[in-house]
């Protein structure tokens, strides 16, 4: 082989990026744009073509309100930091809340993961007490494409519980059954009585280590009650 030959050769090997690497590529990306969004206000150019909203409600209690999103993904691809803007509205159709300030958490303007043809509730349990919210719509953005594996979050367990303090909640075991470590992992919790919303939480785990498992507790707003539990908690970091 020439010498221009090895040379040339060494410039492909140097040059090529591996699955992994394009994956951690597209990770870092989609959490860039997702930190932009809660830091400077959700915004959303292009709809997306790939996700369909299933439904947004408002759900209410003593506790406050929280407005929930079905979503379902329609590609056969996940999808991650999938960007969501709602709006809640009053009975007279004025607007009372969107998500689109500044300084949002992450989780309260986007979707961590979005499993290929799968279905997600997004729980936003921050909705000001403001007025009398009883409607929600919204509407989602394009979202990147995962290229590497999705690590399995597997939710165990769940109860209702009762505390004096903070009312009644679900307490259960969520386990991490990858290799990827989970940072701001997101629980989201909804309970349907005949097929309709009744209630809503989420909870906030800083960090879920690698093959561990670790036990959480979310406080709904809304009566859970002889309700049927969902829960889910998608993945933040991917493969």
């Amino acid at each position: 082989m020439t010498r221009t030959a090895l040379v040339l050769v060494a410039l492909a090997l140097t040059g090529c990026e591996t699955t992994a690497e394009r994956s951690a590529k597209l990770e870092r990306e989609a959490a860039r744009h997702a930190s932009r969004a809660a830091a400077s206000g959700l915004s959303i150019a292009r709809e997306s073509r790939e996700v369909r909203v299933l439904a947004a409600t408002v759900v209410r209690g003593s506790e406050g309100a929280a407005a929930v999103v079905t979503l379902r993904n329609t590609s056969s691809h996940t999808l991650r930091a999938v960007p969501l803007a709602i709006t809640v509205s009053d009975g007279h159709g004025k607007t009372l809340y969107q998500n689109n300030a500044a300084g949002l958490e992450t989780a309260l303007v986007s979707v961590p993961s979005l499993a290929a043809h799968g279905e997600l509730s997004w729980v936003d349990d921050q909705v000001p007490a403001s007025g009398e919210p009883v409607a929600a719509s919204a509407r989602v953005g394009e979202a990147p494409a995962a290229t590497g594996s999705v690590p399995l979050i597997v939710i165990g367990g769940a109860h209702l519980i009762e505390d004096p303090s903070n009312g009644v909640g679900a307490s259960g075991i969520v386990s991490n059954r990858s290799r990827v470590p989970q940072d701001s992992l997101v629980i989201f919790a909804v309970a349907r009585r005949a097929g309709r919303i009744v209630a809503a939480g989420r909870a906030v785990l800083p960090e879920l280590a690698a093959s561990s498992s670790m036990p959480f507790q979310i406080f709904f707003v809304g009566d859970p009650h002889g309700a049927q539990l969902q829960l889910s908690a998608p993945p933040t970091r991917l493969g």
